[in-house]
């Protein structure tokens, strides 16, 4: 069985593909095999559409193009085939496997601060060292290693420095000073979980079991962490796993896990299980009106809003899982894939040729963008500028977020992350060279507040034509993948 790994170099997410075992094919298959396969998702058996459905997904990205085309077939059974295998396979050239750069550490009689200034250069890690838990952070210490990806460097690092990193299950959250009586105090917004800094004091490494090898570390928390649960006597449990991204990625948050192996350490195999809402309860110091995870809204007697104190950490993600044998003190393999939201950076989300033809035509692109060229003139004589005006129109931050959260919530809203990438419009000749233009703009927002508004405004010069295509670029949502596979990881 093959099976596709795609890497996406951070700095663009610029994929390659490559087989993960068995013999790579040299020669790809031609255009007529790949369109007998596409025929073939309409074949009357049922077995045959099957089978043409797997051998265009081991096919991979050289189909793509046929099954775009597939997807608008008249045939039915071919379109909706066509979608799914179009979808898995997108996925996996936008996804699977991150790509880390690897450093060599060499480290001889050097102070536990010089060489961790050195580590963070080399790998992009915010790592820091917790002050008060450090007994002599002017000692010496001596780490050589070959060429490893980072996070491997890190706990080679921590080993040979006799430190352990720190995981908490929620982060603090810094009291507003002097809030207004009886008004909204919102908590500020979760972080990113690239922005977490990892923390390391004295310590024995825990040599966690875990999937290091890719830009994105995935761990098995210890068995001491508070955020583990057991369900006495029915093989539930919930283990908690550690999810880093190295900085550079543009990463956005864990949309979801997908558990696809479970073995214990008696050899049964078990498989994924269900969350179970925690029931809601009543505080002592005021009324619980409203509950999301890590965050709900609170009232003391006098009708003054409580902050939480805490925020959920989003580096920890929650996995339910059965366990097949209720005694098993460990998994003896466990594995499965994280989801999760990256923003690919400078895409081109939106592109009108002749702009001046499609005045005041709404042209829609990803995630509820509107692109509109409001007005086109060109310059009225030798003294005079040529102008482009044009409406850009998406969901506030706040819907996104919201959105993002699982639903609305008037309460207690969540204030949204500060933007990836600022979206802008670019303007191009009939060459494709870039248009000479001066630019303004300014924001505004719907009545509602529920839709940004961007006006933006281009000036050109005399003599010079109208830029013949405006494209607009920006920041792209995509769902990438990131498999892993663990052994001997101790249950709670």
């Amino acid at each position: 069985m093959r099976r596709l790994l795609v890497s996406i170099i951070i700095s663009g997410l610029i994929v390659g593909l490559a087989c993960a075992s068995g013999t790579p094919t040299s020669v790809p298959p031609s255009s007529a095999t790949i369109q007998t396969l596409v025929d073939q998702l309409g074949a009357e058996g049922f077995a045959d559409r099957e089978a043409a459905s797997a051998s265009l997904e081991k096919i991979g990205p050289p189909a793509l193009e046929a099954l775009r085309l597939a997807a608008r077939s008249e045939n039915q059974e071919i379109r909706d085939r066509a979608v799914i295998v179009l979808s898995k396979i997108q996925r996996a050239v936008d996804s699977v496997r991150l790509t880390a750069k690897r450093v060599k550490l060499s480290y001889k009689d050097m102070p536990i601060g010089t060489a961790l200034n050195d580590l963070r250069v080399q790998t992009g890690l915010n790592i820091i060292l917790d002050p008060n838990r450090i007994a002599n952070p002017l000692r010496r210490i001596t780490c050589e290693t070959k060429e490893l990806p980072i996070w491997e460097a890190l706990e080679e690092f921590c080993v040979s420095a006799g430190l352990r990193e720190v995981f908490a299950p929620d982060l603090e959250i810094v009291k507003p000073q002097n809030s207004p009586r009886r008004g909204y105090v919102p908590p500020p917004p979760a972080p990113n979980a690239d922005s977490i800094p990892v923390v390391l004091i004295d310590g024995k490494p825990d040599r966690l079991p875990g999937d290091r090898s890719t830009a994105v570390r995935v761990v098995a928390l210890p068995p001491s962490f508070p955020g583990h649960k057991v369900t006495l006597g029915t093989g539930e449990v919930t283990l908690c796993l550690d999810v880093t991204p190295a900085p550079g990625i543009a990463w956005q948050e864990v949309m979801g896990v997908k558990i696809s192996r479970v073995i214990d350490s008696a050899g049964r195999i078990g498989g994924s299980g269900t969350e179970k809402n925690p029931p809601s309860t009543f505080d002592p110091n005021g009324m619980l009106m409203f509950v999301r995870p890590g965050v709900a809204m609170r009232f003391d007697p006098m009708g003054n809003s409580i902050p939480p104190e805490t925020l959920p950490n989003p580096r920890v993600l929650a996995v339910p899982l059965r366990v097949n044998t209720a005694t098993a003190g460990s998994l003896k393999r466990l594995e499965g894939v994280v989801f999760a939201e990256v923003h690919a950076l400078n895409q081109q989300l939106i592109s009108v040729t002749d702009p001046k033809r499609n005045t005041n035509v709404a042209v829609t692109g990803p995630g509820e963008l509107r692109f509109t060229i409001l007005e086109v003139k060109e310059a009225p004589g030798p003294g005079g500028l040529g102008t482009i005006r044009v409406q850009l129109e998406y969901p506030s931050p706040w819907v996104t977020n919201a959105r993002r959260r699982g639903g609305w919530n008037p309460g207690w809203p969540e204030p949204p992350r500060p933007n990836t990438q600022e979206k802008r419009v670019e303007a191009f000749d009939a060459a494709g060279k870039p248009f000479p233009v001066n630019s303004t703009s300014y924001n505004d927002m719907s009545d509602d507040g529920l839709v940004n508004i961007q006006i933006m405004q281009f000036t050109f010069r005399p003599n010079i034509g109208l830029p013949t295509k405006l494209v607009v670029v920006g920041p792209k949502p995509v769902i990438v993948q990131i498999p892993f596979a663990m052994e001997n990881v101790p249950l709670p």
